[in-house]
């Protein structure tokens, strides 16, 4: 009879994966320069909200907050710009040259682990240029200022992505263009 029980327990279909959007499956979306998380916005106007949908940093310093275990930062430095300037989803640890050594001190101790879905596009740490690119909707990404480094730019925000020396991809990051002085 145990044998029976054993072979027959054996037989269950496995629980399905959590849902992607839930605390067991974290989902960041960003669609153009609309951020979310779990379903929620995080809104370019006011910092609260990042710190209520994402829950209190694990480090703040000199306007930049830190989330150690979402592996996410955001900056938050000037004043008289009502929101944050940029956030950042820290995917590898792999630095543009070889010769850096160390880290920065705002960069998160884990690495982004949730889904990352950029206008359509899943985004990890071995995404290629060509596969992102193929799979988003609109602009693509192109070479910014130096190897490694691609972006676009939508509206007054630009949307970036890092790869290291390794080819692996370090950082995506979407900045609001700072105003000028008149």
């Amino acid at each position: 009879m145990g044998v029976l029980l054993l072979l027959l327990g054996g037989c269950r279909e496995p629980a399905p994966a959590p849902a992607p959007g839930t605390p067991e499956n974290p989902l960041l979306t960003v669609e153009g320069t609309t951020v979310r998380y779990n379903g929620q916005l995080l809104p370019w106007e006011d910092t609260g909200g990042w710190r209520r949908v994402l829950g209190p940093p694990s480090r703040e310093s000199d306007g930049i907050l830190t989330w150690d275990e979402l592996g996410l930062f955001l900056y938050d430095r000037d004043s008289k710009v009502p929101g944050p300037e940029a956030f950042e989803v820290l995917l590898g640890r792999a630095r543009l040259s070889p010769q850096s050594r160390g880290e920065p001190e705002s960069w998160p101790r884990k690495n982004f682990t949730a889904r990352l879905l950029v206008d359509g596009a899943a985004i990890t740490n071995r995404s290629t240029l060509g596969e992102i690119n193929r799979d988003k909707k609109g602009t693509s990404f192109t070479r910014g200022y130096m190897n490694g480094i691609y972006k676009y730019s939508v509206g007054e925000f630009d949307v970036w992505l890092e790869y290291g020396h390794d080819r692996s991809l370090t950082t995506f990051s979407v900045t609001k263009w700072l105003p000028t002085a008149h």
